[in-house]
């Protein structure tokens, strides 16, 4: 049986109770309370369960658009009406004002300088995006248009990196230091699509294509096939971040980033390109932060279900996936 409190009879008795609550929303990476009782309200799964060493430790229950949390180690039940809410929101926000406001992005960078982890996968790493003028019916005819590059090696002196800009111009040159970098290739499906379409572009003779593709493939983390491979079933970008990190694409639809695409091609618009621009260059932030996240939980998480891998599970599925991009050009689930 449970004890059903309020609030204040909770904080009378000095429970750890609103602790260990803020702990279970910080782990999702969310800053505020009210942030994540909105997630779940959004998500309307009735029940949601939280474990420690095997155990449930904390519920919450979504019944008739009410909400409960119960603590199962010490038996203790709160209904969530919107003014508790509200006071377990402004409670807990003055211990995170009190020390600085953090997004999500800012705290996994200093964590990621902090402890010198440029190398945490044994190697360097960087992660790019390439935009295109798209040939859904073939990629040899797929159009490079910009690409947006941050590399692991320019963490230095504690300071952010600024991200690199690829153009068509010096298209070649960088796809020269991916063949020859000593790190890994992070990206959301760049094993079918951005690695292939890159050398498509290049002005490498055709006989060389599918060996340079291979080179840079075989290097590839590839975080599309990752969550697809773990979930089952294929799960795109923004889904992911706007689920696990609070980071969303900044275009609202594929329509509006072709529409710009086409109206920068034809008309040079400058405008139209920049909007281009700052989309590729947050979709490098959206997928580093995704693997940031990744590297320092060691778990993967889409809509409230986490599964715990590690480094051996990852290399031993990205291996046996690029193989089957290679042979196949396809995901094979």
């Amino acid at each position: 049986m449970y004890k059903t409190l309020t609030f204040e009879e909770i904080q009378s008795i000095k429970s750890p109770f609103f602790s260990n609550l803020k702990r279970i929303y910080e782990r999702q990476w969310f800053v505020y309370f009210k942030q994540f009782i909105k997630k779940i309200n959004e998500d309307t799964i009735d029940e949601i369960l939280y474990f420690s060493a095997w155990e449930i430790y904390f519920r919450i229950i979504l019944q008739d658009n009410n909400l409960e949390i119960i603590d199962e180690k010490q038996a203790i039940k709160l209904k969530l009406d919107d003014e508790t809410i509200l006071k377990i929101h402004n409670n807990l926000k003055k211990k995170i004002d009190n020390t600085g406001k953090k997004n999500i992005w800012n705290t996994l960078i200093e964590k990621f300088l902090k402890e010198n982890m440029k190398t945490y996968l044994w190697k360097h790493f960087l992660v790019y995006d390439i935009e295109t003028i798209w040939n859904i019916q073939n990629l040899k005819e797929t159009r490079f248009m910009i690409w947006y590059v941050i590399d692991s090696k320019d963490f230095e002196n504690n300071m952010i990196p600024k991200y690199k800009y690829v153009s068509e111009k010096n298209l070649d040159k960088f796809i020269d230091y991916l063949i020859n970098y000593d790190g890994y290739i992070v990206w959301y499906n760049n094993i079918a699509f951005d690695n292939p379409v890159i050398i498509y572009n290049s002005s490498l003779p055709k006989k060389e294509w599918e060996e340079k593709i291979k080179i840079i493939n075989e290097k590839s983390l590839d975080l599309f096939h990752i969550y697809s491979k773990i979930f089952g079933k294929r799960i795109w970008l923004n889904a992911v971040a706007t689920n696990i990190v609070w980071i969303s694409k900044t275009l609202s639809s594929w329509a509006e980033w072709a529409q710009l695409l086409k109206l920068y091609d034809e008309t040079w618009d400058t405008q139209a390109l920049n909007k281009v621009k700052n989309y590729c260059k947050n979709d490098v932030k959206m997928t580093l932060t995704i693997l940031l996240y990744l590297l320092f939980n060691w778990n993967i998480s889409y809509n409230w279900i986490e599964k715990r891998i590690t480094i051996e599970y990852i290399k031993k599925h990205w291996c046996l996936i690029v193989e089957n991009e290679i042979k196949n050009n396809i995901l094979d689930l």
